[in-house]
């Protein structure tokens, strides 16, 4: 009997069904009036949405995020080496005479690196920008004339706000010896080596 009941209910349910999705749906600006009106796939929207646009965006569900997400990561993974680039190429007081405004022999030899040695388009060198406005302007003359010396034309010197906090020589010195000193043999492990018949018995 209740088969019989739900057989003859369907046909009428599918006959409406295109009349209902082509509505728009019941719903106020305020989100919170669109409980009740039965409509759950309308929930949240506002304005212009079909039930059935409604419910489409709710079948795709997440499809519809995955690029905005993946553009936002791409563009912080971006920004996080650019400014990683910036702060490798800054030249800070510590490559400056302090006297004169002249590069240091680490400033040319950073700056030299900067300009031969780096991606083509990560050759941009910044100079820490000093409380005198003179002075960082001489330093920005400095790295100009040795670029053009470099036979490399003109170079893209910019300045920054971000500090170099730097490092002692005798600390860098401490972690490349430290290194030199305690690098492995190269040498295949023991393991490797030996016989199939102790690597048989070595095996659980």
């Amino acid at each position: 009997m209740k088969m019989s009941c739900l057989w003859a209910v369907l046909p009428l349910a599918v006959l409406a069904a295109p009349a209902f999705a082509a509505q728009p749906c019941m719903r106020h600006v305020d989100c919170g009036n669109n409980i009740g009106h039965g409509h759950k796939g309308c929930y949240g929207y506002a304005g212009g949405y079909t039930c059935e646009e409604a419910y489409y965006d709710n079948a795709i569900w997440p499809r519809q995020y995955i690029a905005p997400s993946r553009r936002g990561i791409c563009q912080a993974t971006e920004l996080m080496i650019n400014n990683g680039w910036r702060r490798h190429n800054i030249l800070s007081s510590f490559h400056f005479d302090a006297n004169t405004g002249e590069l240091s022999e680490a400033g040319r030899l950073k700056v030299e690196w900067i300009l031969t040695q780096a991606a083509p388009n990560r050759r941009t060198i910044y100079i820490e920008r000093t409380a005198n406005q003179d002075k960082t302007a001489e330093r920005l003359q400095a790295v100009q004339e040795l670029a053009a010396n470099l036979a490399s034309g003109a170079a893209d010197v910019q300045e920054t706000h971000i500090r170099d906090h730097g490092h002692p020589a005798s600390a860098v010195d401490a972690v490349f010896t430290g290194f030199s000193a305690n690098q492995l043999i190269p040498a295949l492990p023991p393991s490797a080596t030996a016989g199939g018949a102790v690597g048989a018995t070595a095996a659980p």
